[in-house]
């Protein structure tokens, strides 16, 4: 009966062990995904666009900003409402 105390011990002792090496894998695996989001968990945001006042170099900036900051993607429209035109096409 010895023997099997001593076996039961043992075993007991590999899954205490393994099962604090998994939660610390998965809390490694957490951290990473809230440092470094894959993009389908990043945010999207509405872009709009007033009656065609946008430029090129408007445009590389604000997606460069956005990027930078996290954005994962936007839904883009131009809103045209009556808004003056001030950007020539």
């Amino acid at each position: 009966m010895k023997k099997n105390s001593r076996l039961i011990a043992a075993f007991s002792l590999m899954l205490a062990c393994s099962s604090g090496y998994a939660q610390d894998n998965s809390n490694v695996l957490l951290k990473k995904g809230f440092t470094t989001p894959p993009n389908e968990a990043k945010p999207r945001v509405w872009w709009h666009w007033m009656n065609g006042n946008i430029s090129k170099d408007g445009i590389a900036k604000d997606l460069l900003w956005m990027n930078r900051i996290g954005i994962g993607g936007f839904m883009n429209f131009d809103a045209a409402l009556a808004t003056p035109q001030i950007v020539e096409k």
